[in-house]
């Protein structure tokens, strides 16, 4: 039975190897924008949270939320939030599952646990990104309920939806 739980330290390796393998196994480059390890040990604690699915103590896969704060890449500034309300958003920034694993839901599932974190932390605006070709990503986004934005460019000019939803309190 797959448990999902919160990553720590000793998960970054397996994370950065996950990570690696979905990059090099998607159909388009630039499709999966990968993160390099001081990034991904910031999300442990300071600046958001990471949470894992396991199966037997093997990672079948992960998702990182990110607190953008007062970041110049902060995604609110799509949806012209003003500068108080930017402290409300929160980045759906970036998930993998394992080839082994895909098709049963994990990243919907992931997504859907932090977005219920972040909805206890007080976050109102959820928000994230995807290739408009990478149907999977983008159909996780518009099944939790999110909405495309717009279509812009990002990491270093490729193409992307900014994707946004409102937390309902």
């Amino acid at each position: 039975m797959i448990q999902i739980k919160y990553a720590d330290a000793a998960d970054v390796p397996e994370i950065m190897a996950l990570m690696n393998l979905a990059k090099e196994l998607t159909e388009n480059k630039e499709w999966y924008s990968t993160d390099d390890e001081a990034f991904v040990r910031r999300h442990l604690t300071e600046e958001g949270f990471i949470l894992k699915a396991v199966e037997e103590d093997q990672l079948e896969g992960f998702f990182i939320a990110r607190y953008p704060g007062d970041a110049e890449d902060n995604l609110g500034k799509y949806w012209d939030l003003a500068n108080e309300k930017l402290h409300q958003v929160a980045h759906m920034e970036s998930a993998a599952v394992h080839p082994d694993y895909r098709g049963r839901g994990i990243q919907k599932e992931l997504m859907a646990r932090g977005e219920s974190i972040l909805k206890q932390k007080g976050y109102h605006y959820l928000m994230g990104t995807a290739h408009p070709d990478n149907v999977y990503s983008v159909n996780n986004f518009l099944k939790l309920g999110y909405e495309i934005l717009t279509k812009t460019e990002k990491y270093g000019g490729l193409p992307r939806y900014v994707f946004g939803k409102v937390m309902i309190y």
